[in-house]
């Protein structure tokens, strides 16, 4: 996956270097604090909140489904199925290794404990905001598109921050994103007919049952 995303990952890294400053590299270290375990934790605890009111379950619902199959498909699958090394790692015996530890080094030589690919940070950020912003768009809120600034700098930061490959933040990003319309359409979708069959009713609104409750 290195060799086959090479070029991809030093044209990307070389272009968003012209971003590397005192301001993008503290927000990357802010940014470093959205996708940890306090993060994670925060994030499903809002969605589950958000879950109890039946004017915002929705969104809680959206939320929550988003966030367990970014998890799983991320950390549980992809992750380790991939094993992709950190860049700080695997760029040593490349030509751009040189102009890489300079960067990495200004941004303060950051090591992370797990594996590269795709960016955790970058999926979770998608799928949580994207479940979010989808729901909200349906309910006529057009605003809510403006949420997804907040996955994007964080995906921005973590290749400004030099432990992830550009590819990696890509990863992160679309699988965030299936995640979360998965979570739209559960609410979207599924959602409805299974409150409807609860109540057992049909969609016209009328009792299901035996021949006594059908109405002509």
């Amino acid at each position: 996956m290195d060799q086959l995303f090479y070029g991809f990952d030093t044209a990307l890294y070389t272009f968003f270097w012209h971003f590397q400053n005192p301001v993008t590299v503290g927000l990357s270290n802010i940014c470093q604090h959205m996708g940890d375990t306090t993060a994670y934790i925060i994030y499903l605890a809002i969605a589950l909140i958000l879950c109890f009111p039946k004017k915002t379950r929705r969104y809680g619902v959206a939320m929550v489904v988003a966030f367990l199959v970014a998890f799983l498909l991320v950390n549980v699958l992809i992750k380790p199925g991939v094993g992709r090394l950190r860049p700080y790692v695997t760029l040593k015996d490349t030509p751009f290794w040189e102009t890489y530890q300079t960067h990495w080094a200004y941004a303060g030589s950051h090591l992370e404990d797990d594996l590269s690919f795709p960016s955790g940070h970058t999926s979770l950020n998608f799928a949580t905001f994207t479940a979010l912003a989808a729901v909200l768009i349906k309910d006529k809120k057009k605003w809510a598109w403006l949420l997804m600034i907040i996955p994007i700098i964080v995906g921005f930061t973590r290749i400004i921050r030099c432990v992830h490959y550009p590819s990696d933040v890509l990863g992160g990003m679309i699988f965030g994103i299936i995640a979360g319309l998965i979570g739209f359409v559960v609410v979207t979708k599924l959602l409805p007919v299974i409150s409807r069959n609860g109540t057992g009713k049909n969609e016209t609104g009328n009792e299901t049952g035996d021949g006594s409750s059908f109405h002509p």
